[in-house]
């Protein structure tokens, strides 16, 4: 299954959307081995009532805003099913109300894709993330320089790493970007992050610097709960 992430179209006013969304449940739970088994049982079926590409879990180890959160993802084609959602489904009814004693939700968001990754998801797939909230006055530059550091670090030795970047479209950070650094292993992206100050891509880096602020970090181990 092709991960949807198309390009965004950039303008001289700024960022026309690009037709993927993707939808963030922030919750909190005291029971995440729980919450995990119940997001591998009823994945599916809510991914099919609501037209999802796909979904899964992240774990945060570094970064959660409360001891106990854990965010539930789902990619969609385009905005139209990322908003269209209908809670009074019987089928998300049946399956919501199996884990609603042992979770609590804090935050629903939403976001446009702004960059195209090459790669694929498959239902039970893991990975590791580190994702950056930024605000940069200049999102057109940004983009094509986290595009530039993506194929550079690809070139030395770091195929498996991929950047990737949102657009926040509600909540405390909307109209700023959540840049996604994933790699297949949290070993694997810890190794990316040690090799930011090497040669190869010092001078990338301290121009992405200038283009951005950051706004805050997570670190995460994610499982894909389905995946068309």
């Amino acid at each position: 299954m092709k991960k949807i992430l198309l390009s965004a179209i950039l303008s001289i006013s700024g960022i026309v959307f690009a037709a993927p969304a993707m939808s963030v449940f922030t919750i909190n739970t005291s029971d995440p081995v729980a919450y995990m088994e119940w997001a591998r049982g009823s994945g599916k079926a809510l991914a099919e009532i609501n037209n999802v590409v796909s979904s899964g879990v992240c774990q945060p180890g570094y970064g959660a805003e409360e001891f106990g959160d854990m965010y539930y993802w789902s990619l969609f084609e385009n905005h139209a099913d990322s908003i269209g959602g209908n809670t009074a489904d019987p089928v998300y009814i049946r399956e919501v109300s199996k884990i609603a004693s042992k979770r609590t939700i804090r935050e629903v968001d939403h976001y446009s894709v702004l960059t195209e990754a090459s790669g694929s998801f498959e239902t039970g797939q893991t990975f590791a993330n580190y994702n950056i909230n930024v605000k940069t006055k200049n999102p057109a530059a940004y983009l094509n320089a986290i595009s530039e550091y993506q194929a550079l670090a690809q070139a030395n030795g770091y195929e498996d790493i991929t950047l990737e970047a949102y657009q926040i479209n509600t909540g405390d950070y909307t109209g700023q970007m959540m840049v996604v650094i994933q790699g297949p292993t949290p070993q694997r992206l810890g190794a990316f992050l040690d090799s930011r100050n090497e040669s190869w891509g010092q001078s990338l880096t301290n121009q992405i610097q200038k283009l951005r602020y950051l706004k805050r970090g997570f670190i995460m181990n994610c499982e894909v709960n389905y995946a068309r």
